[in-house]
């Protein structure tokens, strides 16, 4: 008996588009205090249209935020910070700062919402520390495309591009982290480019593919980074813009 229903699905393509960060260099720093503040300094309620933006609805798919926050020391100073999310404490961390250096704090909050309040509090042991920049953006990991079929054949990376790009206040990129690509959970080899693979079948947990900086790597936490000229001093991610796939109907 022939099969009624075609093997593979027509090709679909995938275009994925990220909103430009939200940014913000105060005209004046603010000094910061030298105990953890009530209010944080730096929030966000992540908003529909802080989303990432898809040509078609993927099936399942998790969402991660970048918050930076910095700023200068004047004396060596010891800078803490804590990350909340919905006023519960993420977690809270701290790291030593030359004199008259820029400091920036790159944090990574996974699997957030639309409705979730994100903040970063900042303080200093020292009375002469500050900060003045602050930026937000919403990217995209663990994407599974279909749910059923979930094997794709062939799947094309066709387009991969760097997040977050600032412009405000000297930046300067620190590092950027590559791509993972997974195939039944497992990574394939890191991708910087586009990339296409015969064969990838998304599973539950990671689906196609996950970010380096807020998923592989620090979820949930931080990296603190320190410049006696950038700031702020960033991480950035290779991310996908636009996927090429057909899926196989094994069902």
């Amino acid at each position: 008996m022939g099969r009624i229903t075609p093997l593979l699905t027509n090709r679909k393509v995938l275009d994925i588009t990220y909103q430009t960060p939200q940014e913000t260099l105060l005209g004046t720093p603010e000094t910061l205090p030298t105990a953890e503040p009530a209010t944080p300094q730096i929030g966000y309620t992540v908003a529909q249209d802080d989303l990432p933006a898809f040509s078609i609805t993927p099936y399942q798919k998790k969402f991660i935020a970048i918050l930076i926050g910095a700023g200068k020391t004047v004396t060596a100073a010891t800078i803490y910070y804590r990350m909340k999310k919905n006023g519960a404490s993420v977690t809270t961390a701290s790291g030593g700062i030359s004199a008259n250096t820029f400091y920036t704090w790159n944090c990574y909050f996974y699997n957030v919402a639309v409705g979730d309040v994100l903040e970063l509090a900042l303080w200093s042991n020292q009375t002469d520390s500050n900060w003045d920049y602050k930026a937000y953006q919403i990217q995209v990991s663990r994407l599974i495309l279909l749910n059923k079929p979930r094997l794709l054949l062939p799947c094309n990376f066709a387009a991969v591009a760097l997040h977050p790009i600032l412009t405000l206040g000297n930046p300067y990129v620190y590092i950027t982290g590559s791509l993972y690509p997974n195939h039944t959970d497992y990574n394939l080899p890191r991708i910087s480019d586009a990339t296409s693979y015969e064969a990838l079948y998304p599973k539950d947990t990671y689906g196609i593919y996950h970010t380096n900086y807020g998923d592989e790597g620090y979820a949930n936490s931080s990296v603190l980074k320190s410049s006696t000229t950038y700031r702020p001093y960033y991480c950035r991610n290779y991310v996908p813009t636009q996927i090429i796939m057909r899926g196989v109907r094994i069902d």
